[in-house]
């Protein structure tokens, strides 16, 4: 997934490349199939250039969990239609709403779609479409969303006009556009909900966060993912199994933007109410009263053994007669959250249960004030406990605020360095401090512009001794990494970062996955491979993997002036724009960039690049491109796609029209001839 969770720490013009480079590793035998989210390279390339990205790795099985449609891959989608019938069921139904409005985004299919699926929901539900406006956006940035609110107000929220004409509720497309809308509809004295009610879609981030909690449709990340690896586990194991798309249902999530209050705090009245019948004489002895109390706790605790909730019973009764200064009731409900704290930790059901456990202590007095405020006070600590408990959680969950001063240690002692072995022992040093069980590390001999041939140099844990002795282990291509290096019988979930400065690799790692803070594992890459920048210009390791052109072909794409190749022009040679070239071959011409490096405006460099080549800076580089693209024909180790990407071109068509515009023949014909 590239913009769906965009993670890097690097937010370059080079992101797209980088992301690219991973797909390298997307074929056998180095995995044996992809789940995939293809449509988050929107932002980056047309839906034309995703569909032939990721059509290129076929024949690997692959599920796609996206809106596009991939020739011959399976899809999950969501449910479009269903999650609209789901809003409007509630607003109308619940609500009564009538007169409700659309507000999407213009260019975005998956908002199109669901301008489509209200249309049909307005039929369904026999709204009349005259009462029920759209609204667009240009795009999802807050100007754009906020020129569409500004307008919204001023068709429906104008004092001057009957109130019978104004929208009821507004869905919208997005809890961005929900968000921002929530904002400024408030902003402009328009309550919501008392005014307007908004739904959002997706169930974001910023539906949480916002003002007034947005009412959203959960798009069931986690049922999408679970399937999407069941699917692929059968086209693995059954490859003639034919593509098919299948349709995730949805759920409503109600908040208080729509005009309701979280299910939760609904339902703790409701069971309040019916769990605990008044059943308890004002005048039962105190038998009575710990076997009532007893069949409460039961209910409330069902989980607990029956030492535990006989323990509770002991301890209230205690702390009824005693005033300790830590209660006996205070270190047991400790206990009971101590064992509920994990994955399954939930607030809401504990504070409940403090609720639940208040009815039956109050009625164990009935007409003592004084033991009724002792029992409050204890109450009160409970319900703290209760949110103290979930702070830690919350931090836990952020894999604990520590976290950052083990990444600041690491900081530095990775920017003091001097050597690649001293690298190492810091990595051994720090890695289980940042929570990151294991490395693999595979480190190219030259600092380069492309991801070329590396060296296995560390394996975290500790390789047996037999094994061990491979390294430094050579790999010339991906294919053929050893699967040695990984743990045996075991689960072994892992990050792939490929590892560079701007744009010069220095190989890649598998870092091993234990938290899903991905950007632990970013940092982590960003912090070596500073380091690595160091200790690769410190000892001379700057070798462009495209400087293996030999001096003969460079000369002969000149066709004129060859003898000025080494000859002065102002602060340019030849030999200088050729080797800035060369050092950015697989990159597209950046003539902004160029004049920034090169201290010149555009005008002279161009001119400049004239007189000393006879070519443009843009004619020049692809010169330079196409007999790079000679040598790895050559090679015979790439794809027509593989080396398209290397190179820089749009796709393997633009490359293959290029190359030909350039040598008279196709790739294929020349590499046949030339072999």
């Amino acid at each position: 997934m590239c913009e769906a969770v965009k993670y890097s720490l690097f937010d370059d013009m080079n992101f797209l490349a980088h992301f690219q480079k991973k797909f390298r590793f997307m074929k056998a035998p180095l995995v044996d199939g992809v789940i995939t989210w293809a449509s988050s390279l929107a932002p980056y390339l047309s839906n034309e250039q995703i569909i032939e990205k990721f059509s290129a790795l076929s024949p690997l099985p692959m599920v796609d969990i996206g809106y596009l449609d991939i020739p011959g891959v399976s899809s999950l989608r969501i449910d479009n239609s269903l999650s609209m019938e789901l809003i409007f069921e509630h607003l109308v139904k619940v609500h009564g709403y009538k007169k409700i409005a659309f507000f999407g985004c213009e260019f975005s299919r998956p908002h199109t779609e669901r301008l489509e699926s209200f249309r049909q929901a307005l039929e369904k539900f026999s709204l009349k479409a005259d009462d029920c406006k759209i609204f667009t956006a240009h795009s999802l940035s807050e100007s754009d969303i906020v020129r569409t609110t500004e307008e919204i107000i001023r068709q429906n929220f104008n004092q001057n006009e009957k109130s019978d004409k104004k929208i009821e509720a507004i869905i919208t497309s997005s809890d961005i556009i929900a968000s921002i809308l929530i904002k400024e509809l408030q902003k402009n004295g328009i309550s919501v909900p008392e005014d307007v009610a908004v739904t959002g879609f997706n169930n974001q981030y910023q539906g949480i966060t916002c003002e007034i909690p947005v009412t959203t449709i959960d798009l069931e990340y986690f049922r999408r993912g679970y399937m999407a690896v069941e699917l692929l586990i059968n086209q693995i194991m059954n490859p003639k199994l034919a593509p098919k798309i299948t349709k995730i249902p949805t759920s409503l999530v109600v908040r208080e933007s729509c005009g309701c209050f979280e299910g939760e705090i609904l339902r703790c009245s409701t069971s309040s109410k019916s769990s605990l019948p008044n059943s308890l004489s004002p005048n039962a002895s105190e038998e009575e009263g710990r076997e009532f109390l007893f069949t409460r706790i039961n209910q409330i605790f069902p989980k607990e053994s029956h030492e535990r909730k006989m323990s509770l019973v002991d301890a209230i009764f205690t702390d009824l007669y005693e005033k300790l200064e830590i209660p006996r009731t205070l270190q047991w409900f400790r206990k009971f959250l101590g064992g509920e704290r994990g994955r399954h930790f939930n607030e809401t059901d504990c504070q409940h249960k403090v609720t639940l456990l208040r009815f039956a202590l109050l009625k164990l007095c009935p007409n003592d004030e004084n033991q009724k405020a002792h029992i409050e006070n204890i109450l009160s600590q409970l319900r703290v406990l209760c949110s103290v408990t979930s702070d830690y959680e919350r931090i836990a969950q952020r894999d604990s605020s520590y976290i950052f001063n083990n990444i600041t240690q690491a900081a530095m002692d990775f920017a003091s360095v001097s050597s690649g072995l001293e690298m190492q022992t810091s990595l051994r040093t720090h890695l289980s401090d940042l929570g990151i069980p294991g490395i693999i590390l595979s480190l190219s001999d030259n600092m380069t512009s492309d991801l070329e041939e590396s060296r296995v140099c560390l394996v975290l844990p500790d390789l047996p001794e037999n094994e061990k002795e491979k390294l430094p282990y050579k790999v010339t291509s991906e294919e053929l990494f050893p699967k040695a290096f990984f743990p045996k019988n075991t689960r072994y979930s892992l990050v792939l970062e490929i590892l560079h400065y701007s744009d010069r690799y220095f190989g890649f790692a598998f870092l091993q996955m234990k938290t899903r803070n991905m950007a632990l594992y970013d940092s982590v890459r960003v912090l070596l491979c500073h380091a690595l920048y160091n200790l690769y210009i410190k000892e001379g390791r700057t070798q462009e993997r495209a400087k293996i052109l030999e001096r003969k072909p460079i000369q002969g794409i000149f066709e004129k002036q060859s003898e000025n190749l080494l000859s002065q022009g102002g602060k340019l040679t030849a030999q200088k724009l050729t080797a800035y070239l060369l050092e950015h071959i697989s990159e597209k011409t950046d003539l902004d960039k160029m004049t920034k490096d090169f201290g010149m405006n555009k005008t002279k460099l161009i001119r400049q690049s004239k007189n000393l080549t006879g070519y443009t800076v843009q004619a020049l580089h692809e010169k330079l491109k196409i007999e790079q693209a000679k040598t790895m024909l050559l090679e015979g180790h790439l794809t027509l796609s593989e080396i398209a990407e290397r190179l820089g071109f749009q796709n393997g068509n633009y490359f293959s029209n290029v190359f030909k515009k350039n040598t008279g023949k196709s790739p294929r014909t020349w590499a046949k001839s030339n072999i």
